[in-house]
């Protein structure tokens, strides 16, 4: 609930893979708990075009992907699509390059949190 911020009107959107523990926890577990809809997107392949458009076409609100892809996005340059719905963002795993956090935020006005944790150790 603190970290995701999710409530019962919430969308989220995790890119994990289903190989990956994250996507248990923030795609099944954490949503659920919360009583919050959860997003899944068919995407075989990461492309920025696709994440762009889909945050631009669905009422997510929460996001979750891996540092290097929001890297992929900024690069991308999001700034001209329109997120209106989208009020969080969350990423974890390796280190997010405080330039892309920058971008990220001039580019959307959502600020990237970012944790760090085991996923032993998943917080809620």
């Amino acid at each position: 609930r603190h970290w995701l911020k999710l409530t019962p009107s919430d969308i989220m959107w995790n890119t994990s893979d289903t190989g990956w523990v994250k996507a248990a926890w923030s795609s099944l577990f954490a949503p659920w708990i919360c009583g919050s809809c959860v997003f899944v997107h068919s995407m075989p392949q990461f492309k920025p075009e696709v994440i762009a458009e889909t945050l631009s076409k669905y009422p997510i609100t929460t996001f979750c992907t891996a540092p290097t892809a929001f890297l992929m996005l900024v690069k991308h340059d999001v700034s001209s699509y329109k997120f209106p719905s989208l009020k969080h963002c969350v990423t974890g795993g390796e280190a997010l390059n405080p330039e892309v956090l920058a971008k990220w935020k001039i580019q959307t006005g959502v600020d990237i949190h970012e944790g760090y944790g085991q996923t032993e150790t998943v917080r809620l």
